[in-house]
């Protein structure tokens, strides 16, 4: 038994783990915009070979949850990726260089707080891109910020992704949340549903869709818009000012195999040399002493009310914009179209459209219910059962709502036009 046991201990795997030049970096960022920062870096270490695994954050998480994962570094601007690794200790030290680096010029943020096993490289912020030539057509005006898409003349000219597809979109949802309130956050939101021409699967294709001329406007991060704006002349970009600056993260993850290279990507990237070249890099991110930080990293944010609701968050959203444009078009629509009667309403006609608005701006969680424990519950698995109920059933109620605005609203306009 004693010999049997041995030659189990001999022939296990972690026995044999040995270092390897083989380095495996999960990203969330785009193949196109990492490819030229490792084949530089392979470059200063031609023994080395890299491969690039691109994940959206909740797909990340599932595969950096098994044991027999081969992941050596995670890079990513979504802390969602990397709080389950701080959780179970699974992150590696990071080397003295990278963090000396980090001490020196970073303000306290979300992650850095949680474990000093994370570096940060670089800043990116998020605001609305637009194509010029497409505004044109359209008859348009430049958008100034969120709130300017709620206005009737962008009626199916935007595009956005889903917070529950791209965690720069449940960032900007939920700072508008946080900026505006629950209630007028979500009015906001809803309205802007209204104009949305289509959801987007992909973060990167809004900014696809734009460049093409697909759709007018929509709201990217701005290293998207940067590429775009490298290649077509009509691109456009403005910030969105009171939005939160999302610092671009890089870990070292323990495995069963050791890559000899992974401190040294990490270096590489804090590197004085890589600094300066960031902004201009494929990346498009700034530089750790940029400027640009203390513009935007005084904005409050917090993230761990964003961590509390972040499956409420990214449900409702889905149920009550993803999957209602169709119905939240016409709502809007013919609430913009009843407006123009507003003069001429009368006492009950005015109650009756402030209804409607309320029916199309509302969504069925109250900000009491999101912050509370009541749906600790749900998951983002598609295979569970409670779930599924529960999301059916504000989707259900959400349409219910619609369904009654368009009818509020039609009756006010049939009203008028008999008149």
């Amino acid at each position: 038994m004693i010999r049997l046991l041995l030659l189990l201990l001999i022939l296990s795997p972690t026995c044999f783990a040995t270092t390897t030049n083989h380095l495996i970096i999960l990203t969330t960022f785009t193949e196109a915009s990492i490819t030229p920062i490792t084949n530089k870096f392979q470059q200063l270490y031609p023994d080395s070979t890299i491969k690039v695994l691109h994940r959206r954050a909740d797909s990340g998480v599932r595969l950096l949850s098994k044991n027999d994962h081969d992941i050596d570094l995670v890079i990513s601007s979504s802390p969602a990726l990397f709080l389950p690794l701080i959780k179970k200790g699974t992150l590696k030290p990071l080397a003295t260089t990278a963090t000396a680096v980090n001490q020196a010029l970073l303000q306290p943020t979300y992650l850095k707080k949680h474990s000093d096993d994370i570096a940060i490289f670089g800043y990116s912020a998020y605001g609305l891109m637009w194509n010029n030539d497409y505004l044109t057509k359209h008859n348009l005006d430049q958008p100034k910020d969120f709130k300017s898409l709620i206005e009737p003349q962008y009626f199916r000219h935007l595009i956005m992704s889903s917070p529950a597809r791209s965690s720069t979109t449940h960032l900007m949802v939920e700072n508008v949340l946080q900026q505006h309130g629950w209630k007028e956050g979500w009015k906001m939101l809803l309205q802007m549903g209204g104009n949305l021409a289509s959801i987007s699967a992909r973060s990167f294709g809004v900014s696809d869709a734009i460049s093409r001329g697909l759709v007018g406007i929509g709201p990217v991060i701005d290293s998207f818009a940067f590429e775009n704006k490298q290649r077509f002349p009509f691109i456009g970009f403005t910030y969105q000012i009171d939005s939160p600056l999302m610092p671009s993260y890089i870990a070292a993850v323990q495995n069963q195999h050791q890559a000899n290279h992974t401190s040294h990507f990490i270096d590489f990237l804090l590197s004085n040399d890589m600094q300066k070249k960031l902004p201009e890099s494929s990346l498009y991110k700034y530089p750790l002493n940029s400027e640009i930080t203390q513009t935007f990293i005084s904005q409050s944010f917090d993230f761990k009310l964003m961590q509390h609701r972040d499956v409420v968050i990214k449900h409702l959203f889905e149920q009550t914009i993803a999957h209602q444009l169709t119905l939240l078009n016409q709502a809007w629509q013919l609430i913009n179209e009843a407006a123009k009667c507003s003069s001429h309403f009368t006492n009950e006609q005015h109650r009756q459209y402030d209804l409607a608005i309320s029916l199309a701006s509302t969504p069925p969680v109250t900000e009491a219910q999101s912050n509370s424990n009541i749906y600790n519950h749900l998951s983002l698995s598609r295979n569970d059962i409670v779930t599924t109920r529960q999301l059916d059933a504000w989707r259900r109620t959400m349409c219910s709502q619609l369904e009654r605005s368009i009818a509020i609203s039609q009756k006010i306009i049939l009203e008028h036009e008999g008149h």
